[in-house]
C-alpha cells in the first residue's frame, strides 16, 4: 500500500525543476472506513499541472488497472487536465518491443523500466513538453527589486530569453498561469518600453 508523498522539486536533465507529488495507489475492496481518507487525497489531484499515470505494464490485470484508474479521473472531474501514461517494468514483458510499439500508437504515453532506467530520458523529455504545453508565454520587464520572483520562474518557468536592460530584466518565458497573471503589470512595462525606443 503506498501513501501519499512529496518529493519537493525533482531536476529534469535540462536542469528545470518541477514538484513531484505520488498518490496512494489504487486498491482494490478497499476498507469503507479508509475510502473517504483515499478519496481527499485523490482529489489534491485538481490542483495539478500534469497528471502521470505509471501503470505496471508486466502485471496481467494491467488493462483492467488502467481503466479502474481512468473511471475514478472521471468521477473526480480531472479530465480536462494533460496527462502521461507511463508504463514501467517494459523490461519484465515478454516482447519488449511490442508493447513499446502499443505504446507509440495509443498515443501520450511512454515506456520506462525504473529499474534499468530504459526510456527515462523520453519521460523526462515528455513531461517537459507536457508542461510547456500547460503554461502561458509571456514577455515581461521585471525591475531589479524583483529578483525572487524572477529567481522563482527560472525554477517553475521555461525561461528562453534573459536580457538585462538600464529599466530591468527583459525575460521571455513560459510559464505557469498564475505566474503570468503575476506579470501582468510587468508585461505592459514591455509595451512602454518598445513605445519609447521607436519614439
Amino acid at each position: 500500500m503506498r501513501f501519499l508523498f512529496c518529493v519537493p522539486f525533482c531536476q529534469m536533465h535540462n536542469g528545470k525543476e518541477f514538484l513531484l507529488t505520488d498518490t496512494v495507489g489504487f486498491i482494490q475492496k478497499l476498507p469503507t472506513t479508509l475510502v473517504a481518507a483515499f478519496r481527499a487525497t485523490l482529489e489534491e489531484i485538481s490542483e495539478s499541472s500534469l497528471l502521470v499515470h505509471v501503470v505496471d505494464i508486466s502485471h496481467p490485470l494491467a488493462q483492467q488497472q488502467i481503466e479502474a484508474v481512468e473511471k475514478v479521473m472521471s468521477e473526480l472531474d480531472v479530465v480536462s487536465i494533460p496527462k502521461l501514461v507511463v508504463w514501467n517494468k517494459v523490461d519484465r514483458v515478454d516482447d519488449p518491443q511490442k508493447v513499446k510499439l502499443e505504446a507509440e500508437k495509443s498515443g501520450d504515453t511512454i515506456c520506462i523500466s525504473a529499474l534499468t532506467g530504459e526510456g527515462l530520458d523520453n519521460f523526462c523529455n515528455a513531461v517537459h513538453e507536457k508542461l510547456k504545453d500547460s503554461m502561458v508565454w509571456v514577455e515581461a520587464l521585471l525591475p531589479f527589486d524583483k529578483g525572487d520572483l524572477l529567481s522563482t520562474i527560472h525554477k517553475v518557468g521555461m525561461v528562453k530569453e534573459t536580457e538585462y536592460t538600464e529599466n530591468g530584466t527583459l525575460i521571455r518565458a513560459h510559464v505557469p498561469l498564475r505566474f503570468a497573471q503575476l506579470l501582468k503589470p510587468m508585461r505592459h512595462l514591455v509595451k512602454d518600453a518598445s513605445i519609447r525606443q521607436k519614439g
